[in-house]
């Protein structure tokens, strides 16, 4: 049985993985609106402003993903 991306393991719809897309899409969004916003300062320092990006992005987008991880394991564990 082939299952969908925001599907569970069994075929049911999943809400949590829907959820973790939409924060890893809003992380992308806030992260681009960082650097452009950081990056078209007159004098801006590159380096910096990467950084934060990059902070800002594992900060969000890694919560979601360190949060789907344990989700499939409780999924793959329950079906057992």
């Amino acid at each position: 049985m082939k299952n969908g991306f925001f599907q569970s393991i069994s075929g049911n719809n999943s809400s949590s993985r829907l959820i973790a897309f939409i924060v890893v899409m809003a992380s992308l969004a806030f992260t681009g609106f960082v650097l452009i916003n950081g990056l078209t300062k007159e004098n801006a320092d590159t380096i910096v402003v990467t950084t934060a990006a990059g902070t800002l992005f594992l900060q969000v987008a890694g919560s979601a993903m360190a949060f789907m991880f344990v989700q499939k394991k409780q999924e793959i564990k329950q079906e057992k």
